[in-house]
């Protein structure tokens, strides 16, 4: 087996030739493509589906196959056909064998195979028209799983999108064959969009036929593979069969996760099911709440997390579903979640599915396993619902209560020996309405926790792992450092603190949003220098803008600073230790993992006194029409994205090459799946 970076596509001709912009979108994230050196792959597949016996009888009575020569009737000369016929002869074999092997899926046009190589289908992630593709052929599907594709304003509604496409297939019928580099790029853009636009999507595959032979593209969280050229005419039988796959009636087949299944009306999903392990262990099917997941990530590499709601099938509860696929070296996130259960302030799992199945699965390596494939384990996790990200409020008690409860569930989980490592605003949430001290700010996003190892330190920063906006200076710093520093809790308490920061520079008190200092706003843009030293030069300040201090109580503004002056004092005697020898570094190491206690009961009790303050001082405000809440239309960001920043591969910090990291396209559903915003009446149970 061989590898071949996505980066090098070629810019010749192609079946339709693909944008720049396009490209980027799907080769930085896919880094290696494994190439197989033999085609044991694509004969290994959908033996299940058609037997040698009954191929044969389809090519003896078969119109479209010649016994005698065995080969396809397909033209010897393209040259005479006009553009509109030049796809007809493949698209007519290819919908013969859907006719005959899957009859009644054909008569009910629940697969069609469909010329689409006129059409441009619209893409999910479009800001302009010119955001489409145009692959040779599609088959088009009916089903629990497809649907007409979304009607977009002033548009005529589309018959074909990627929201109903089971398969696509490239076709170049003359010329010398275009590079694998730009059959790549095609299939992992068609394939981005499927993974897209069918959220239970587990694997995509994709042919390429040029002349008489064609190539398998496979696609899942693990990246790409494709085959060495097949040979149609000499090897029928496998053609046949890798039709049949990409057509199936059984969506299973195809690649879709069937324990998700809609209802359609009128070709669109209006409600569905998720059927998964139940808090005792039985299987439970739940009603979707929306039939779009509400959090979704684009990237084909990685964990390629999608968050569902849904309805418990007994009480009516609102629970969060999450599926995701970690790699074989990560611990499952419900493990930790399991030395969750119980503690306040951290989310609370109900049940899991630990192995959904796995992309080694799905790619017959057989022993040779490539050195640069990660298998993937999908894992499915029921959890309780909460409220909004902690950006999404309208006091500023409601803030310093929710960092407050969220920290001390921190701590607690630290005493358990797991360091959650990515806290971000969107991984701090509101608790459920009317929650008690310690629940009323929650920690989510247990991912990338890790456990305290042998030598009492958690492993090093890794600047790929969190939020650049609300990653501590020494987590910034280990991109540069020949030996980073563990990753421990004060840099966790660090990154609570930007969070604090940035709430209170981005906004004011009832949640509004105001325009960021430019220095705090190249925080989220890298490439304007490190971010590193321009955190360190804003810990340094002991003041902040009267612009910004204006728009908050005293009490807040306490807490802000002395959270700073603390934050500060370890982040000037980390950047010192960094010069220093590791083996000179294990004392002080030691030391602050011995005062962990102490470092959060400080935090801990600068918010106790500022929520106190805050107490105080509405207790004795007069209540005037003035003072009174009114009711403003929320200017107020809505939940649809994390930070642009998020880590690339939304996994592994080595997922993606580091020179090609880029930003997943995140997609939030814009009805939140936690609690509802102060502003709302409650959801009853």
């Amino acid at each position: 087996m061989r590898t071949r970076s996505s980066a090098k596509c070629s810019q010749t001709a192609s079946f339709e030739q693909v944008s720049d912009e396009q490209k980027q979108l799907v080769i930085s994230e896919l880094g290696e493509a494994i190439q197989l050196e033999d085609n044991t792959f694509t004969r290994s597949l959908y033996h299940n589906l058609a037997c040698d016996s009954v191929i044969n009888n389809f090519l003896k009575k078969s119109r479209s196959y010649s016994l005698t020569k065995r080969r396809w009737k397909l033209p010897q000369n393209y040259a005479k056909l006009v553009d509109s016929d030049v796809y007809a002869p493949v698209r007519n074999i290819v919908s013969s064998i859907v006719r005959h092997f899957w009859p009644a899926a054909a008569a009910q046009r629940l697969r069609q195979v469909v010329d689409t190589h006129a059409t441009a289908i619209q893409h999910s992630d479009a800001e302009l028209s010119s955001h489409t593709s145009r692959p040779s052929i599609a088959i088009v599907a009916q089903g629990p799983s497809f649907q007409l594709p979304s009607i977009r304003p002033g548009s005529i509604p589309a018959k074909i999108g990627f929201s109903n496409i089971a398969a696509c297939i490239e076709v170049q019928v003359d010329g010398e064959e275009i590079p694998v580099d730009e059959q790549l790029a095609r299939a992992a853009i068609n394939a981005r969009q499927i993974f897209m636009q069918q959220p239970n999507r587990g694997f995509v595959r994709t042919l390429a036929i040029a002349g008489d032979h064609l190539r398998l593209f496979h696609l899942d969280r693990s990246g790409i593979q494709y085959t060495p050229p097949l040979n149609i005419h000499d090897d029928p039988h496998t053609f046949i069969r890798l039709i049949l796959g990409l057509s199936s009636p059984n969506e299973s087949d195809i690649g879709l996760d069937t324990s998700i299944q809609w209802r359609t009306e009128n070709g669109r999903k209006a409600s569905g099911t998720l059927t998964t392990t139940g808090v005792d262990g039985a299987r439970a099917v739940y009603s979707l709440l929306d039939v779009e997941p509400f959090f979704s990530r684009s990237n084909i590499l990685g964990r390629g997390t999608i968050c569902w709601r849904v309805a418990d099938p007994i009480n009516g509860e609102e629970l969060l579903v999450k599926d995701s696929w970690r790699s074989r070296d990560r611990i499952s996130e419900c493990l930790h979640l399991q030395e969750a259960l119980g503690v306040p302030g951290v989310v609370q799992m109900s049940s899991c599915e630990q192995d959904r199945g796995q992309t080694h699965s799905l790619r017959a390596f057989g022993n040779q396993v490539p050195t640069n494939f990660t298998n993937r384990i999908h894992t499915r996790v029921v959890m309780k619902c909460y409220g909004d990200p902690v950006v999404i409020f309208t006091s500023a008690k409601q803030v310093l209560c929710a960092l407050r409860d969220a920290i001390a569930g921190h701590k607690k989980l630290f005493k358990k020996g797991l360091l959650h490592r990515d806290v971000s605003a969107q991984n701090v949430v509101f608790g459920q309405p009317g929650a008690e001290e310690g629940d009323r700010g929650v920690l989510i996003d247990l991912d990338m926790s890790t456990r305290q190892g042998d030598s009492g330190f958690h492993p090093v920063t890794d600047w790929t792992i969190g939020t650049i906006l609300y990653q501590s200076v020494m987590v910034l710093s280990s991109r540069a450092a020949s030996v980073p520093l563990p990753h421990d809790h004060l840099d966790d308490l660090e990154s609570f603190f930007y969070i604090l920061a940035h709430i209170v520079h981005g906004h004011d008190s009832h949640g509004f949003l105001h325009k960021l200092a430019s220095d705090m706003a190249l925080w989220e843009h890298p490439e304007s220098g490190s971010v590193a030293p321009l955190k360190e030069s804003f810990l340094f300040k002991p003041f902040v803008p009267k612009a910004v201090s204006s728009r908050w109580p005293a009490a807040v503004l306490g807490v802000f600073h002395g959270f700073r002056k603390f934050i500060w004092s370890i982040v000037y005697e980390k950047v010192a230790l960094l010069d220093e020898e590791p083996e000179d570094r294990v004392d002080m190491l030691k030391s602050w993992m011995l005062s962990a206690e102490d470092h959060y009961n400080h935090v801990l009790g600068i918010f106790d006194e500022g929520i106190a303050a805050l107490e105080k001082e509405e207790a004795e405000k007069p209540v005037t029409p003035s003072s009174q809440p009114q009711e403003i239309p929320p200017a107020r960001p809505a939940p649809m994205e994390r930070s642009s920043l998020k880590r690339p591969s939304d996994d592994d910090p080595d997922a993606l090459p580091p020179a090609k990291r880029t930003t997943p396209r995140i997609t939030r559903n814009l009805r939140n799946p936690r609690s509802p915003t102060p502003h709302t009446r409650p959801r009853s149970a």
